[in-house]
């Protein structure tokens, strides 16, 4: 198994433009759960590289999921608790609403209590959508948000719906049905059905998405607001967290593009060929790109970050990737439905909706090639540092962090402005001790495509590379008391 530890995402671009402070940080793409690989018919042992159905979902861990309990002040619990209020996502620094009481009898006196559901109502113009759906009197989401903030739940009332791609980030595509699509030692009393999210469907704006965790793996589904003719769906209320920019596309010129939220980069083309899923795993293992040889089959949950749901026809920033299908052409994934083996998930650009195919299916079939965060060998490096939302300023000394992971041998430490193209490293240090630790004073100009790369100092083959992150010119925040931290093995800035 290769591991792309994209922690907050990848080392990933820190979120700040190297020509401008960027003031949004967004979250990384979470891995998709899913750990077992299969052929076109049934579950095989993981491949090596080189052998066939290699570079499927389950050949890769993408930033894995990660979770914390807390209590109703917000401290920390251990995994075993047998009570708690809230969930913490250490992937994407999320807070979630723990579920209460699902015994299939519905309390609207406790808005936490699993078995209630609700339609959709929205009354703020700016975020419903243009359409708000209709109050229903103590069971509408609205009601529910509302009674969370006045309660002051957690001791917070900023609590909301939570976006399309934000509920979608915690469902496990790994389960097999008729398992619930998520992890339930964390998310508990979870029912195995749709759950509202606050993202409005732009195709129909009477309608808004749900992610349904009944599914071997979730999917999504537009569901009637308020509609009664249609059942109410359950709610998870959810916390914290930043409204993705505006900007956070980079067209690199070369025929990719660099997504700053997510440290993703893209093939900026389409991929029109007649490809089985296999032959598409081996097509985009081997595909020499820009300079970059680290491409592979996206996930779904990565190609699902690609998707802007604010529009459709097509569904996807037409600026940065103009050759996109306005047509109903499917996008496959790396990501198999769990538990069966001729089928995996799929994405179209008109609409944003998901569906399973068939992996031997060719006609009409689209691809495009992602790559990002960290490849390496299980048995290597694991670098922990630099990470997504961390501020690089030149001049600032900086902790570069990793897991020593055992070897004796010493480091090599090495940078690339160029995203990692060949010969384009400069070297940070020759040689440092294997002890996890080195901090940099940084130096050299900006660059919002920064990859850095540790490899053993005797044997070069053993080494992790990490990226793109940003280094950016120095900006002085003094002022308002902000500043870089690392905290449970995190770094991050707060400004």
């Amino acid at each position: 198994m290769k591991i792309i530890s994209l922690l907050w995402l990848l080392v990933a671009v820190l979120v700040v433009n190297c020509f401008g402070a960027v003031n949004v940080l967004a979250w990384p793409v979470p891995d998709t759960g899913q750990t077992k690989c299969y052929n076109n018919t049934e579950e095989i042992p993981c491949p090596a590289p080189g052998e066939a159905f290699y570079g499927q979902d389950g050949s890769y861990t993408i930033n894995p999921m990660s979770y914390t309990k807390l209590d109703a002040a917000g401290n920390k619990l251990p995994d075993d608790a047998a009570s708690w209020m809230m969930v913490r996502d250490n992937v994407t620094g999320l807070i979630w609403e723990n579920k209460q009481n699902r015994d299939d009898v519905q309390d609207y006196s406790n808005p936490h209590d699993a078995d209630n559901t609700y339609y959709w109502y929205d009354s703020n113009p700016a975020t419903n959508g243009g359409y708000p759906g209709a109050p229903r009197n103590g069971t509408d989401t609205e009601d529910f948000i509302n009674a969370l903030n006045a309660a002051n739940y957690g001791g917070h009332n900023d609590w909301r719906l939570p976006t399309f791609k934000e509920l979608d980030s915690i469902v496990n595509y790994g389960k097999i049905y008729p398992e619930v699509s998520i992890n339930e030692i964390f998310f508990s009393n979870t029912a195995r059905s749709n759950y509202w999210s606050s993202t409005t469907f732009a195709h129909i704006t009477s309608y808004a998405w749900t992610v349904d965790f009944g599914w071997s793996g979730g999917g999504d589904d537009p569901w009637p607001k308020d509609d009664s003719s249609y059942y109410p769906l359950y709610v998870r209320a959810v916390r914290s967290g930043q409204t993705g920019s505006l900007d956070h596309l980079v067209n690199n010129g070369d025929g990719t593009v660099t997504d700053t939220e997510t440290g993703l980069m893209w093939q900026q083309s389409v991929v029109e060929t007649k490809m089985t899923w296999e032959q598409a795993l081996s097509y985009f293992e081997n595909l020499n790109l820009a300079g970059h040889e680290d491409w592979r089959l996206p996930t779904i949950k990565e190609l699902q970050s690609l998707l802007d749901y604010s529009r459709f026809d097509p569904a996807i920033n037409p600026a940065y990737f103009p050759d996109t299908d306005t047509s109903w052409h499917w996008y496959r994934s790396s990501t198999n439905v769990a538990g069966d083996g001729g089928y995996v998930w799929i994405k179209n650009f008109y609409d944003g909706s998901d569906n399973i195919l068939d992996k031997e299916y060719t006609y009409g079939i689209r691809f495009r090639a992602v790559r990002g965060g960290q490849s390496r060998p299980l048995v290597y490096l694991v670098i922990l540092a630099p990470q997504k939302d961390s501020v690089w300023d030149i001049g600032s000394t900086m902790p570069i962090r990793w897991e020593p992971d055992g070897l004796e041998a010493d480091i090599k430490i090495s940078l690339s402005r160029q995203g990692g193209m060949e010969g384009s490293f400069e070297t940070i240090i020759e040689t440092t001790p294997n002890d996890g630790e080195y901090d940099w004073t940084v130096t050299g100009g900006p660059s919002e495509n920064c990859v850095i790369k540790m490899e053993q100092a005797d044997h070069a083959a053993n080494r992790a590379v990490e990226g793109p992150f940003v280094i950016k010119e120095t900006d002085n925040h003094d002022d308002d008391g902000g500043g870089c931290f690392i905290r449970t093995g995190k770094m991050g800035c707060q400004w």
